[in-house]
């Protein structure tokens, strides 16, 4: 490839097939480990706007690079190259097992008995806790030791530490998840499941140990969402130390009103710090970088971002501080609980309108549904929040006073449908959607290639919608007990489509490559028999009619536009269709010559 032909939409495979030596300007900015031996099937401008290079300044040096003689064989794979893929087998592996479905077994029981009483504690906290630690926590870690380094063009530190964390973590989870339901049968099993949850803080340890090095490594100066996972990282601490000692609490406990004052007062604390703590400010450090780098939308605003990463650690400390007051101190403390809520949500609403996520970005792909429709259900949850007041006092003593709800002062119907909304239709839902754009970029499949994956959106969103509505529905009727049941084998059903689908393209499974006589096309080429249908029709949408005029009727689907067309090019649909190819190309350019 001449230095000539490097530009902004020049492919990575296509640059390192004609220049191996380039490779080494691309390593330097983060590519190694990603998309194997001729990287991700990507163009030089997007790879820049991902890892925060100036495309001027890479284009240079990879100009510079050609003109250097010999050849660059592709660097011997390392430890830590493929690192975030038993971190995310594994976190597929517990949601499908003690987590999601473990959750929605206990859902169908508590719908068949129309009581949420069904499920005992030890039970429901099993489950959430291999859904925040199993699913949550391995996903984060497989994902920050992967791209943190890459995104600060340094190397991972301590690579087989990394390795063993996730190995001590995942032992913990087990353990935990497996033994604490039934430790009131097997009284032996509560001294291995406490030394189950200290493992879990040791890999939590380990791991936050080895980003901060990681950091201090980098040349990167620190930027302003860097506080988002600073924070994060401290928060995912102190909940493991929180739990660790909550759960030997609860286990010790023989009297039940003591128990159930223990988990009154404790627990909803440890699950702010869990949801809002750890898991909300993560998702808003990554959100800042990828929809801007990625996407291509607006870079949020550096003095409102640094603003409201103080308020919201304000807020969850109020949150967290109001709740336990509220409960030894007196319901005036409320106050302080409710105040909080208001300023988490207002610095969030803040933050996310800055970044004008719903606008037209100049790059998509089958991700972007996901992570918009994330941050609808986070507004969800946080409006029900706010809401919890007038509900409590103002609709359930006026339409359901009789019920217990109503009587106790604390509908469990109605926030759990918050946490719900935000744990499932925020929080799943932004690592299903990143997951599903990281994935195939790290094993260089194309994404354009692959399934855009509706279904499991439909499945998840239409499970979730049920699981909180009919769940707040129960406090008024009763038949809306098997709503809220079938729901979690909607949401589980969906899963197991994309985490099949990830699995099998870690697996090697699925390669969802461009055809092998392809060849990259830019706007200003001549289309070719040898140009992808695909990319010829998405830089020029308006030839949509001159291919459906030759014959080409699968393309009025948007559907196989995105997944068919990516996989063919024009020579080989005209051999399949019986088209005229040279008719067909000579009435291509003559329409986009009338275009340009």
């Amino acid at each position: 490839m001449k230095t000539s032909l490097l530009c902004d939409d020049t492919l990575i495979p296509d640059l390192l097939r004609s220049v191996p030596q380039a490779r080494r300007v691309l390593d330097r900015y983060g590519l190694r480990g990603c998309g194997g031996p001729l990287g991700p099937m990507e163009t030089l401008a997007f790879f820049a706007s991902a890892h925060d290079v100036p495309l001027s300044r890479l284009l240079e040096e990879l100009r510079a690079a050609c003109e250097q003689p010999g050849t660059l064989a592709t660097p011997a794979e390392r430890v830590e190259d493929r690192i975030y893929r038993p971190f995310f087998k594994s976190g597929i592996a517990i949601v499908l097992t003690l987590g999601a479905v473990w959750g929605a077994y206990l859902l169908l029981r508590i719908a068949w008995a129309s009581d949420f009483a069904e499920a005992g504690l030890h039970e429901v906290n099993a489950h959430g806790h291999a859904q925040i630690f199993g699913w949550v926590g391995l996903f984060v870690m497989g994902f920050a030791y992967q791209a943190f380094p890459r995104f600060k063009h340094t190397d991972l530190a301590y690579p087989r530490w990394a390795f063993a964390s996730g190995g001590l973590m995942l032992v913990g989870i087990i353990v935990r998840s497996v033994g604490e339901p039934l430790v009131a049968s097997l009284p032996w099993l509560k001294m291995l499941v406490i030394g189950a949850a200290w493992t879990e803080v040791v890999a939590i340890a380990i791991f936050v140990f080895i980003i901060r090095s990681t950091w201090r490594n980098s040349a990167k100066p620190w930027v302003f969402y860097d506080g988002y996972i600073a924070a994060a990282l401290a928060w995912f601490l102190v909940q493991s130390v929180y739990d660790a000692i909550y759960l030997a609490s609860t286990l010790s406990v023989t009297d039940r009103t003591e128990l159930l004052t223990l988990v009154a007062t404790w627990q909803g604390p440890l699950r702010e710090i869990q949801i809002h703590g750890f898991a909300l400010l993560m998702i808003l450090g990554v959100s800042q970088r990828i929809f801007h780098y990625f996407y291509g939308l607006p870079l949020p605003s550096t003095k409102l971002s640094l603003v409201v990463l103080a308020l919201l650690n304000l807020a969850i400390l109020g949150e967290t501080t109001g709740l336990v007051l509220m409960r030894t101190q007196g319901h005036a403390w409320a106050a302080l609980w409710y105040g909080s809520s208001w300023l988490l949500a207002g610095s969030i609403t803040a933050l996310v309108w800055n970044w004008r996520i719903f606008e037209r970005p100049k790059d998509t792909d089958r991700s972007l549904k996901f992570l918009r429709a994330a941050y609808v259900w986070l507004f969800i949850s946080l409006a029900m929040l706010l809401l919890l007041p007038i509900y409590q006092f103002g609709v359930l003593a006026w339409w359901a006073p009789e019920t217990q709800a109503a009587q106790l002062g604390f509908s469990h119907a109605y926030y759990g449908a918050i946490r719900h909304a935000i744990t499932v239709g925020f929080v799943s839902m932004m690592i299903v959607g990143v997951a599903a754009k990281v994935v195939p970029t790290l094993n260089g499949v194309d994404i354009r290639a692959l399934s855009p994956l509706w279904l499991p959106f439909l499945l998840i969103n239409v499970g979730c919608s049920l699981r909180v509505g009919g769940q707040v529905l129960t406090d008024f009727w009763h038949p809306a007990f098997p709503i809220a049941g079938v729901s979690g084998c909607l949401e589980v059903a969906g899963l197991a489509i994309w985490g099949v689908h990830l699995w099998r393209i870690m697996a090697g499974y699925v390669t969802g490559s461009r055809p092998s006589d392809a060849i990259p096309y830019r706007s200003s080429d001549r289309i070719l028999a040898n140009h992808v249908v695909g990319e010829v029709l998405e830089r020029h949408p308006q030839l949509l009619a001159a291919f459906l005029a030759f014959g080409f009727k699968p393309l009025a689907s948007a559907w196989l536009r995105k997944t068919l067309a990516s996989r063919v090019t024009i020579g080989q649909a005209c051999r399949l269709a019986g088209a005229n190819e040279e008719a067909l190309l000579a009435r291509l350019n003559e329409e986009r010559r009338d275009e340009g």
